[in-house]
């Protein structure tokens, strides 16, 4: 079984190092690059505190935070509260949302790894116009999850079953996007 972040941990999610590990720059900007993407509807799955969901919140109108854990959920509540973010809502599920609207976009950010069945919820962001995923690279490093439970590109593209439309290597990283070709 694929190992679950622990909320105990939570302040490595906003850390220095985490930024400097993983920036959130990059990957808005890499979100904000691609051609044809509307900013109306977002959501990040496996949100966890809002590393990414609060820099999303400043480009989309909606964001919709998705999280597991009720703790960590709780965690991300608290700090929107604080940085007076209102345009967020979350939703603690282990299942897919059923919802009945327009995405725009649908991040999955480390968190692809830790799901026990990922091809379900890649399966469900088929209705997004684009989907990006961020996970770490499938290569030995001193930190990160264990080399077996990483997905490489390849492996994310025969999952995925969208087309794969922009790439970009960051350090411990890689950020892969995938247009939906529901048009």
């Amino acid at each position: 079984m694929p190992h679950v972040f622990d909320p105990k941990k939570a302040h490595i999610l906003d850390s220095e190092w985490r930024k400097r590990l993983f920036p959130p720059d990059e990957v808005i900007r890499f979100i904000e690059s691609l051609k044809g993407l509307k900013k109306n509807v977002a959501f990040d799955i496996g949100a966890g505190i809002g590393y990414l969901t609060i820099p999303l919140a400043k480009i989309f109108k909606k964001v919709y935070a998705v999280e597991i854990s009720l703790e960590m959920a709780e965690m991300l509540r608290k700090r929107l509260a604080d940085e007076k973010v209102l345009n967020v809502g979350i939703i603690v599920s282990e299942k897919p949302p059923d919802i009945e609207f327009d995405i725009d976009l649908i991040l999955f950010s480390n968190v692809l790894h830790e799901m026990e069945n990922p091809t379900e919820y890649l399966a469900w962001s088929r209705r997004a116009d684009f989907v990006v995923v961020a996970e770490w690279k499938k290569e030995e490093m001193q930190f990160g999850p264990p080399l077996e439970e990483r997905i490489s590109i390849k492996e994310l593209e025969d999952m995925c079953g969208l087309k794969l439309v922009k790439v970009k290597e960051l350090p411990y990283h890689y950020l892969a996007a995938f247009k939906s070709e529901k048009d």
